[in-house]
């Protein structure tokens, strides 16, 4: 709203797959460039954090959740018709509020966009957080000593995600 109302010229962490489609729909002029080509590390994923004792205690539980979540994501990629279908019925219209949401060609749109974005593998590299402490320390968002002493597996594990 505040592009299209002449307040700001330019959004950060947009979200490409509704926000473009979103924009584009008002009938604005937009492009996308991702931070990622930039050297910032993507942060737009699903991650689910706890404490090493809360996961101990809740394992069973978040490892259902994980097979739920790849459950869910095979209907994305093997149905899309029918997750399309089941994102209508949970939100009850399309974006835009039309009578009948089927016909809503941004709904459509960012639905294009967004059911391929869904990941068929849950695991996560030791790199990409190695990496993305990296960056923490260049950006002195983290101090470098206290980093220097945490072992990304004390923090990261691919345990349930198998």
């Amino acid at each position: 709203d505040a592009i299209s109302s002449g307040n700001a010229d330019v959004a950060t962490l947009v979200f490409w797959n509704f926000e473009i489609p979103e924009a584009s729909s008002r009938g604005l002029n937009v492009s996308f460039f991702s931070l990622k080509d930039w050297g910032v590390p993507d942060f737009c994923q699903l991650v689910l954090m706890t404490t090493p004792d809360r996961y101990q205690q809740l394992k069973g539980p978040l490892r259902q959740l994980a097979l739920a979540l790849k459950r869910a994501t095979g209907i994305i990629h093997q149905q899309p018709a029918l997750a399309k279908q089941y994102y209508l019925n949970y939100t009850s219209t399309g974006a835009a509020g039309k009578d009948d949401p089927n016909d809503d060609t941004m709904t459509d749109a960012i639905l294009q966009a967004t059911l391929p974005a869904f990941p068929n593998d849950y695991t996560m590299a030791r790199e990409y957080y190695h990496r993305l402490m990296t960056w923490l320390v260049d950006t002195n968002q983290v101090d470098k000593e206290e980093a220097s002493q945490v072992d990304i597996s004390s923090y990261w594990t691919n345990e349930i995600a198998w």
